[in-house]
């Protein structure tokens, strides 16, 4: 059922992040998804992307001084209680992000790396790799799938939620790592080409649960059942051809 929320007492989260033109992912899934768990979402814009179903094509990243901005007109004037980092375009969009976090103890921070995507692989040096890093150190949980879990090697984070949709499996399992603690949360894999924007939904949905009040581990079992459900309610989707959305409207409980 949808959870359904005073105003008055709205909790709230930040998505920083792409813009996707089809809405399937970036911050346009983040905040519709916010919106499903009655939380109020707002975002700073990393970057524009050029995508549809079937292609990349291209991307455009914001200024600093506007990025910088945008991170002042948020913080600055809003309670944050949670947020989400997805797509950060530039090395200097990282830097800036981990000085700001520096001075300022982020709260329920979700850390989406966006390194490997199924449209639109990106290619990474070693300081940018340090500086995701660098930024992981300040987030409560970090999401990565397969590749991005080899690629980042090592993060010094609270928690790590290894997704394992990417894996050439009949099941999906995610695993929650909390220090030497690993809980496992498996369902069947969906088949459907309608899954863009997985990840995007999986750490929304978990900022948004945490901006709500439940811990770490209510937050990833409800978001780990909430996207089950997302994916089997697009398996029908007709408003594409291809790689389509998930289906943010189903019961987020």
């Amino acid at each position: 059922m949808l959870l359904r929320r005073n105003f008055l007492f709205m909790k709230t989260i930040v998505s920083i992040g792409a813009f996707d033109p089809t809405g399937g992912a970036g911050v346009l899934a983040d905040i519709r998804v916010a919106g499903r768990f009655g939380v109020y979402g707002m975002s700073v814009l990393t970057a524009a992307t050029s995508q549809n179903p079937k292609s990349f094509n291209g991307v455009e990243a914001v200024s600093d001084d506007m990025f910088r901005k945008q991170i002042s007109d948020v913080f600055d004037h809003y309670r944050v209680d949670a947020m989400k980092c997805g797509m950060i375009a530039t090395k200097s969009q990282l830097k800036i992000l981990i000085d700001f976090f520096s001075a300022n103890k982020p709260q329920n921070l979700v850390v989406d790396p966006i390194i490997s995507a199924t449209l639109g692989n990106r290619e990474f040096d070693k300081e940018t790799i340090d500086l995701y890093r660098e930024l992981c150190g300040y987030a409560l949980l970090v999401t990565p799938n397969v590749k991005e879990t080899e690629i980042l090697k090592s993060i010094a984070s609270h928690a790590i939620l290894n997704k394992g949709g990417d894996a050439n499996s009949n099941i999906c399992v995610d695993i929650l790592k909390i220090g030497d603690e690993e809980i496992k949360f498996t369902s069947e894999k969906i088949k459907t080409t309608n899954t863009h924007g997985t990840g995007c939904t999986m750490s929304s949905a978990i900022a948004s649960c945490l901006a709500i009040g439940y811990d770490l581990k209510t937050s990833v079992k409800i978001a780990h059942d909430y996207v089950n459900r997302a994916i089997a309610g697009a398996v029908d989707l007709d408003i594409t051809e291809g790689y389509g959305p998930l289906n943010h409207f189903v019961e987020t409980e």
